[in-house]
């Protein structure tokens, strides 16, 4: 594992053997019934409780046209102070479109590096361990969340056009309670 860069991090309360379910529920299973944006979402807030003992409601979750460049993708992010994480179209889309078995490990990476941020770590380095560890202990090594959450280039042919896509103007802004599918 990456040299941790956080000090909150290092008080963390991760799990003690690989793939472990949270109280009593297997995480694996529980990813992939999931059926919404919102589901996923209650998952990441359940995984990061249960990995730091930290926790944050009221967040909504803003959809927007972010577009990509060839080879650059803004995937999400966080206004620090904010109560909304933003989530980018354009991956979704693509991912629909070229590989649609990734679709809920890339959410449940991308939310989770995102919800991470909402709790205060402004450190993109530490986030980015955080969201790999607590992939890695939950879905093991090899899982597309684990890989997303470590790198997403390796996914770049299945998450950006590669001529590019231009960014839209217009953000909708939902309740996480609103979001009843994925896609």
């Amino acid at each position: 594992m990456p040299k941790i860069l956080c000090d909150r991090f290092q008080n963390c309360y991760f799990f003690t053997k690989k793939n472990e379910d949270i109280n009593g529920i297997d995480i694996h299973n529980e990813l992939d019934k999931c059926n919404s944006i919102k589901d996923i979402f209650d998952l990441v807030k359940d995984c990061v409780k249960e990995a730091t003992r930290e926790s944050r409601a009221g967040l909504d979750i803003g959809l927007a046209e972010l577009g990509n460049k060839p080879n650059a993708l803004i995937s999400a992010y966080y206004p620090f102070g904010s109560n909304i994480i933003v989530l980018n179209m354009t991956p979704l889309r693509r991912i629909m479109e070229t590989k649609p078995d990734i679709l809920k490990p890339y959410l449940f990476a991308i939310l989770l590096h995102e919800y991470i941020h909402s709790l205060g770590y402004a450190d993109e380095e530490a986030v980015r361990e955080m969201s790999y560890a607590i992939c890695r202990d939950i879905f093991g090594e090899g899982h597309p969340a684990t890989r997303l959450s470590l790198d997403t280039k390796e996914f770049f042919p299945y998450l950006i056009y590669p001529g590019g896509h231009p960014t839209g103007n217009e953000l909708r802004v939902i309740e996480v309670e609103d979001i009843d599918y994925i896609g």
